[in-house]
């Protein structure tokens, strides 16, 4: 059997591969970040850890490929549905998973899927302990705070 998780990294590494090199650091370090949050977030929450890592791995495709932030989520839907088609290891239930969550992983104000939210989840985790001396982003505060309560995480050790 096809270790569908390590094709997939395989394909973005290349591509993450072709970025100008001051960002290429940047966006290995994340992508593999938010898949590790993201596959730990699924276990806890009974979902399936390889789609909610595949979903982090993907997430900012679309900042790779086009060095734009601008409307990522929604492209990068578009990016990873074209992935998914190419290697071909996914049913299209699991490729509508995967490309919905990528979608709405910018929208953190507002609750979706589970696999949404675990996405939206685990950039959150990323983005704050990237570097826990950064301050947490204002749009990003109440999430966090809500992560730190049910991982039992206590708020001070991160100060």
């Amino acid at each position: 059997m096809e270790n569908r998780l390590e094709i997939l990294r395989q394909r973005v590494d290349e591509l993450v591969n072709l970025v100008q090199p001051d960002k290429k650091r940047y966006f290995f370090v994340h992508l593999y970040g938010v898949s590790h949050f993201a596959a730990i977030l699924a276990i806890r929450r009974g979902l399936d850890p390889e789609i909610a890592s595949i979903c982090g791995m993907l997430h900012d495709i679309s900042a790779v490929i086009s060095g734009s932030y601008d409307n990522h989520a929604i492209k990068g839907a578009h990016e990873a549905k074209k992935i998914l088609e190419d290697i071909d290891l996914f049913t299209t239930s699991e490729n509508k998973i995967i490309t919905t969550a990528i979608s709405r992983h910018s929208d953190k104000e507002n609750e979706h899927l589970p696999y949404d939210e675990i996405l939206k989840d685990a950039d959150v985790l990323h983005h704050c302990l990237y570097n826990p001396s950064y301050p947490v982003k204002n749009r990003e505060q109440s999430r966090y705070s809500k992560l730190l309560i049910e991982l039992g995480v206590n708020k001070k050790v991160l100060k």
